[in-house]
């Protein structure tokens, strides 16, 4: 028998566990964006394109928000882009279905890398998109699911605009749109969710384009300042539609 202080010196110590390298964070291009996704490749049956619009009144100074009497949810107009459509008529349309107000789209001064006609960039007011965004979806539209990959643009309506009764599908009768302050609708659409940022980046650029002394007509490849000008009435809070 080997003596105590010996018996398990045969043993050898086991190797530590090999620490596996950490996968590299995916780069973030901006604050106003998420971290970048992977390169993806997706068929036609597995992914939808829409468009969505942030409407804003400049006499007022206020933006449309659209309410769901069912659920109680408060949401931008947005939706899916039909065949043969183009993204911006798909925007245009959808704005007029669920808010009622015929909106034409409003210039800013976003910084969009979309390049003038003959020039590699541009530096003028643009009605391209804000934002891209994505939301996975289930088999409501059947299959097994996919990317729903929505547009969002910036619209405007005049001060003598009329909101039309009625001119929804037959499942948005009970949509009735309000103008709010910036702040009431970033409340009103949570705050920190996707679309109270698309509304708050809304709001920047306008101000930045049309309310600010600094501006000078030309447009910066860096985004304003994330925060909004407060308007008066700023209360409640809410949540906005996901899909549809």
């Amino acid at each position: 028998m080997l003596p105590t202080r010996n018996r398990n010196a045969w043993r050898r110590a086991a190797p530590p566990p090999i620490q596996q390298p950490r996968p590299p964070e995916p780069p973030r291009f901006s604050d106003w964006s998420t971290p970048a996704v992977s390169d993806s490749l997706w068929f036609a049956s597995d992914f939808l394109l829409g468009a969505g619009m942030v409407i804003i009144q400049p006499s007022t100074q206020k933006i449309v928000l659209v309410h769901d009497g069912f659920s109680q949810s408060w949401f931008l107009p947005k939706g899916r882009k039909d065949v043969g459509e183009t993204l911006e008529e798909a925007a245009l349309r959808e704005a007029h279905e669920e808010s009622g107000y015929t909106a034409e789209f409003l210039p800013l001064l976003s910084g969009s890398r979309a390049p003038a006609t003959g020039s590699r960039r541009n530096s003028s007011a643009t009605t391209e998109p804000i934002f891209v965004s994505t939301l996975r979806f289930g088999r409501e539209y059947g299959g097994n699911g996919g990317e729903y990959l929505t547009f969002w643009y910036v619209g405007l309506i005049n001060e003598d605009a009329v909101r039309e009764e009625n001119t929804g599908m037959f499942d948005e009768q009970q949509y009735v749109s309000h103008l709010l302050s910036p702040q009431e609708a970033i409340e009103k659409l949570g705050n920190t969710g996707i679309e109270a940022r698309i509304v708050q980046m809304a709001w920047d650029l306008y101000v930045h384009t049309y309310l600010s002394q600094s501006s000078g007509g030309e447009a910066s490849q860096d985004p304003p300042p994330r925060r909004a000008t407060r308007s008066s009435g700023s209360r409640d809070s809410g949540n906005g539609r996901q899909r549809r």
